[in-house]
């Protein structure tokens, strides 16, 4: 599938208990997409989305998304501030946890039975500071 990368407008939901997510736009809803870079303010970043032609073509057509070269992504990336990034072990959902043979285990692993980790950039948005998931960080070189 081809692989595509556009910058998108985000927004931030709060909610209760002080806790914060980035919302992507709804045409991203179901669609393979990850981060590559946010800005630190959480207004826009920086999408790869690995879809059909037909699907790159209608997110290339939303007046909100702008489709970006190599060039340009490199351009916008050292527009933003420096990216905060560290690597986090993933957790399992609650559903597989409940599933696991392990009582407790609460991290997912890969086939060689180690645990699975995850790089992800750490956002500061106002007082709050959200930890979004990004690929990989040789994208980001």
């Amino acid at each position: 599938m081809p692989v595509k990368f556009f910058k998108v407008p985000l927004s931030v939901n709060s909610k209760g208990g002080g806790e914060t997510t980035l919302v992507p736009p709804e045409i991203l809803k179901n669609l393979g997409y990850q981060f590559v870079i946010v800005r630190d303010d959480g207004a826009e970043g920086i999408i790869q989305l690995e879809a059909s032609d037909p699907v790159i073509e209608e997110v290339t057509a939303n007046q909100d998304f702008q489709p970006l070269t190599e060039d340009q992504m490199q351009e916008l990336k050292v527009s933003y501030l420096p990216p905060k990034l560290k690597q986090k072990y993933r957790f399992r959902s609650e559903i597989l946890e409940a599933e696991s043979e392990i009582p407790g285990e609460s991290y997912e692993f890969n086939e060689q039975g180690e645990r699975i980790i995850d790089t992800v950039q750490t956002v500061r948005v106002g007082f709050h500071l959200i930890d979004v998931p990004v690929v990989s960080v040789n994208i980001l070189d």
